[in-house]
């Protein structure tokens, strides 16, 4: 992927960072997006850094973005504009986990239904939209005519949008009442499909393509971070964590298994419009739509 420039929105720690270490390592000159500055520049000096990157051409550069904020989107647009004049590949990671009803249908209709009434409609529904769904479409749209000047790129190949989804996008199961981050993810999938078809017109030419993982180690899972900004998740302590909420999982997925998806779908030009589930085999264990 020498020649390649690609960013990855939410890039400075999870399945972001995977992402970006996996484009980098194959000579992509990397562009990891998010709010938090420190974390950004810190994972972009670590993972970034000759040592780690070795012979491979690729590089990691920190640029601070809101993906809320269509002002702070346009400016990454312009950067990127400047200093590169097209993108390859466009990965829409950033999301947020938000909060769920505290209670379970077996508590019965009327501890079930207050708990329910008693969510955020701005703190967990629309937050979890804006944060995992709307602001998909409005990057993807503002990256569109740099994502479509990759055919004049040396790769000489289609712009790429890569969604990052969730299984929670696919289970009927609520995870225990998890009804905002399920249903935005279901709404990330759906929007993915549209885009994908709408970009691969003769006039535009972009792919679209989207993952919707299972259980990985990341801050949103392990609600941690370790001096690499990496999460580690012990055997022990993720097996407690699928007993707490009832998920039949025997281990979490690794850095490798989430690169390997990236990589695929970043340079197979034949894939178009699909949603790769790399998760382990858990959805075919629980009610879903796969």
């Amino acid at each position: 992927m020498k020649g390649w420039v690609t960013v990855v929105t939410g890039g400075g720690t999870g399945l972001g960072l995977i992402a970006a270490r996996a484009l980098a390592a194959n000579g992509a000159k990397v562009y990891i997006t998010g709010r938090r500055k420190e974390v950004l520049d810190k994972s972009a000096s670590i993972h970034g850094s000759p040592d780690s990157l070795g012979s491979s051409e690729g590089a990691i550069i920190p640029i601070e973005m809101d993906v809320t904020s269509k002002e702070s989107i346009q400016k990454v647009v312009e950067i990127v504009e400047r200093e590169a004049g097209y993108v390859n590949v466009l990965v829409n990671n950033a999301g947020i986990g938000t909060g769920r009803a505290a209670a379970a249908a077996s508590d019965g209709p009327e501890i079930y239904g207050r708990a329910m009434f008693a969510e955020s409609i701005d703190d967990d529904f629309q937050k979890a939209y804006l944060s995992n769904c709307t602001q998909v479409y409005f990057v993807t749209a503002a990256f569109m005519p740099l994502l479509a000047r990759a055919k004049s790129s040396p790769a000489q190949v289609p712009g790429n949008v890569i969604n990052i989804a969730s299984i929670s996008g696919f289970t009927k199961w609520s995870q225990n009442s998890q009804y905002s981050y399920n249903s935005s993810k279901a709404a990330v999938i759906h929007l993915t499909r549209m885009l994908a078809c709408e970009l691969s017109h003769e006039n535009i030419q972009i792919r679209v393509n989207a993952i919707a993982p299972g259980y990985f180690p990341t801050e949103l899972t392990t609600n941690s971070l370790d001096p690499q900004n990496q999460s580690p998740w012990p055997l022990d302590a993720f097996q407690k964590e699928m007993k707490r909420v009832g998920a039949k999982a025997s281990r979490p997925g690794t850095d490798e298994e989430f690169a390997s998806a990236i990589l695929n779908l970043s340079v197979n030009g034949y894939i178009w419009g699909h949603v790769m589930v790399v998760d382990g085999g858990l959805l075919l264990r629980h009610p879903s739509s796969v």
